[in-house]
């Protein structure tokens, strides 16, 4: 705590206060101004009557300003009740605006997610239709080969046409010349049996 030493109507005063000496010099003179402005509206008066009236004044001062002060105090009250209030609504708004952006941050991870999930999909869909086209060539082709293989079993196991064998004539017997050269009964014998193979 500092000591102070000030001057109000004359008399010096030692004071001790944990204020600045600028503040408390400027108390003093406010102070030493309103006794001497008293006792010079009102010469009768001794300097300790002075002091009163001074105190008094400031007493009323005091007073006056604290009626202000909560006049004031109590209109500003609904005006600070309200301002609180929306303080209190901007801060759930801000915690409603902050968890929104935590579920667009959520939200957007998960498109991300969906979206490479969607791509890996779209990849190996992809590779599923490339291997099915391959599988439908080969197919194809084995179709094709299994009906070659078919078409030369049919060919191997058709049946034959039966071969046509004419059926061979009989030769007719040769008439017999007239001859002038006489024929034996021996020679007539081997003619007819030579006759005979033919039948």
């Amino acid at each position: 705590m500092n000591k102070h030493t000030v001057f109000v109507a004359g008399k010096r005063f030692v004071l001790l206060s944990d204020d600045k000496e600028e503040y408390v010099q400027k108390l003093a003179l406010e102070v030493n101004d309103a006794i001497m402005r008293i006792a010079a509206e009102n010469p009768t008066l001794d300097r300790r009557a002075s002091a009163i009236l001074c105190a008094l004044d400031l007493a009323d001062d005091k007073y006056k300003e604290m009626d202000r002060t909560k006049s004031v105090s109590d209109k500003a009250q609904p005006i600070i009740a309200q301002a609180d209030k929306q303080s209190k609504q901007l801060r759930e708004l801000k915690d409603q605006i902050a968890q929104r952006d935590r579920m667009i941050e959520k939200n957007k991870e998960e498109l991300e997610r969906l979206g490479k999930a969607d791509k890996e999909q779209k990849e190996e869909l992809k590779r599923l239709n490339s291997v099915l086209d391959i599988r439908e060539q080969e197919i194809k082709s084995l179709k094709a080969e299994l009906e070659e293989a078919q078409n030369s079993l049919d060919e191997l196991t058709k049946p034959s046409e039966p071969i046509h064998i004419p059926k061979q004539k009989k030769y007719d017997k040769p008439e017999k010349k007239q001859n002038k050269v006489d024929i034996t009964e021996e020679d007539e014998a081997e003619e007819a049996q030579l006759f005979s193979l033919f039948d």
